[in-house]
């Protein structure tokens, strides 16, 4: 039976200092679907203007709990319900389509949250849409006694910076998936016990929404940067096995298909066994609950893992 948002595992906010002075803050949500010592623990990126809060936790609750696994999920600094703010590296780095200066941030607090030694530390990264970026970017710094063991498993869902736009471009491939979402958060709202949006409910709104920040972090996409990123995890010591699996919906337009084809030929070449996950609805189908449901047992397939 698949998990509801009252069944599954609770989650847990967490908040660390990552930099000196106001807005150094990062919030994490920790949910522990673990069942055994060999179960793994995934560090997730989430997408553009999704923060750490029940109606996006939910997902992660679920996903947990279907996985048997852990997920730390780390928000995005510069907005969010943490006091948090892009440092002036971090935004050097986002003008180029560098991810990698704010993911190895995110990381360290990631780690500091879940141990950087034994079975207790971090053995994957997710990463849906913006997050992908993030997820690629943190398997590309891992490996340090400050970011823990390497991230040999990197979830990609939906990745965006894998084929260069421009910004007009872009920005009617995200007003045209926008146009697709309210049919899959409707699907949310027929589990019982969801969370409803948090536009939608009254009082909880973000402490932070740093406007230049935002417009960095959606800017630095257009560079595609991360099939780099994945290359930079590839050329980490130690053992050469690295799993890639891209969870792609079959009608989204902000992950081409062709750009994911030529993502995954090009991480092999580097060492990764790549797989792809084609599932129904376009770029917004994460956003449905149900359809998260049905997609994750096959994740859980193909990462050669035995899932709920």
């Amino acid at each position: 039976m698949t998990p509801t948002p009252t069944t599954a595992p609770a989650w847990e906010p967490v908040r660390v200092a990552t930099a000196d002075g106001p807005g150094g803050e990062t919030l994490l949500g920790v949910v522990d679907g673990r069942r055994g010592a060999d179960d793994p623990t995934f560090v997730v990126a989430q997408g553009f203007l999704a923060f750490v809060e029940p109606f996006e936790m939910q997902r992660f609750q679920l996903i947990a709990s279907m996985l048997r696994a852990r997920l730390v999920v780390v928000e995005t600094p510069g907005a969010g319900f943490a006091a948090s703010r892009l440092l002036p590296g971090e935004r050097r780095a986002l003008l180029r389509g560098d991810f990698t200066v704010p993911a190895r941030r995110m990381l360290r607090a990631a780690t500091e949250v879940i141990g950087a030694d034994g079975p207790a530390a971090a053995t994957g990264v997710l990463g849906y849409s913006l997050g992908a970026s993030f997820a690629a970017a943190m398997a590309a710094v891992s490996g340090t006694a400050r970011t823990g063991p390497p991230l040999r498993t990197v979830v990609l869902v939906e990745p965006v910076a894998i084929r260069r736009w421009s910004a007009v471009g872009l920005m009617a491939a995200v007003r045209r998936e926008n146009r697709l979402v309210q049919p899959y958060l409707d699907q949310t709202a027929t589990v019982p016990g969801a969370v409803r949006p948090l536009e939608a409910r009254s009082g909880d709104r973000p402490l932070t929404r740093r406007r230049s920040d935002l417009l960095l972090l959606a800017n630095a996409l257009r560079a595609a940067r991360l099939g780099e990123d994945l290359a930079a995890a590839a050329q980490e010591p130690g053992p050469k096995t690295r799993r890639l699996v891209v969870v792609r919906g079959e009608q989204s337009v902000l992950s081409p298909r062709q750009a994911v084809h030529s993502l995954m030929t090009a991480a092999e070449r580097h060492g990764f066994r790549a797989r792809l996950l084609s599932v129904p609805g376009p770029h917004a189908f994460w956003h449905s609950l149900p359809a998260v449901g049905l997609a994750t047992p096959r994740l859980g397939t193909a990462l050669g893992m035995s899932p709920s």
